[in-house]
């Protein structure tokens, strides 16, 4: 609870910050808007975006503890100052830039959902990689950001989605055999569900299976050429 209503108290913080975003946004005062999110960023982190972005989630994740332990509140609201900028850099014609910011609150987000300190904001994690998802396509998405998205459209039982991934990644990288196993596995426990299950999950029995032995046969394919 304590966790809880310390985010609360920090993101209600940014949203006063954000409010006079959206006004300099909606005068087009880019710069200014600007320079609002990044002292907010700096306030938080002690980095402008720029060096953020340049970080792995690996150690934004590391900057973001204090002996070992995560702080989710902190998390949260800088995956919602990135989302703030990439919206803003969007509306200031620089789409690659605003993309970028994106990726990187997605992938935040993503990597997150699966650290024991973040349990009590699920909900508002999932809200915020679901609007994320709505303005990024897969298309667009590096490797670094698919490979989670897939774990994360399984456990959330989107099973059509994290089947639609999958296959992203193996269009993008073709020979890896890692992920050909990681789908065969993950389509194995596919089929021990029920017609009800893998219909809540867009799919049905004969679409799973046809997807598992395409996959096995893209894996012996490339197990042959591996051989030769």
């Amino acid at each position: 609870m304590y966790q809880r209503d310390y985010m609360m108290r920090m993101i209600e913080q940014f949203t006063v910050t954000l409010g006079q975003v959206l006004f300099q946004r909606r005068n087009q005062r880019f710069a200014e808007a600007m320079e609002l999110l990044t002292q907010a960023m700096k306030q938080l982190l002690g980095l402008n975006s720029k060096m953020v972005l340049a970080l792995s989630v690996k150690d934004l994740l590391a900057l973001l503890s204090t002996q070992g332990e995560f702080d989710a509140g902190k998390g949260l609201l800088l995956s919602d100052m990135l989302k703030a900028e990439g919206d803003l850099l969007v509306d200031a014609a620089e789409e690659p830039e605003g993309v970028a910011c994106y990726l990187k609150s997605l992938e935040l987000l993503l990597e997150m959902r699966w650290m024991h300190e973040t349990v009590e904001i699920e909900q508002e994690m999932e809200e915020r990689i679901d609007s994320l998802l709505a303005v990024v396509k897969p298309g667009l998405m590096p490797l670094r950001v698919l490979k989670p998205l897939v774990n994360y459209y399984d456990s959330a039982g989107r099973l059509d989605k994290a089947e639609d991934t999958l296959f992203f990644i193996l269009d993008a990288d073709v020979n890896n055999m890692e992920w050909m196993d990681t789908g065969l596995r993950m389509l194995e426990r596919w089929q021990m569900m029920s017609k009800d299950e893998l219909a809540q999950g867009g799919l049905n029995t004969e679409e799973v299976h046809e997807t598992y032995t395409q996959l096995a046969k893209m894996k012996q394919k490339v197990s042959k050429t591996e051989r030769m």
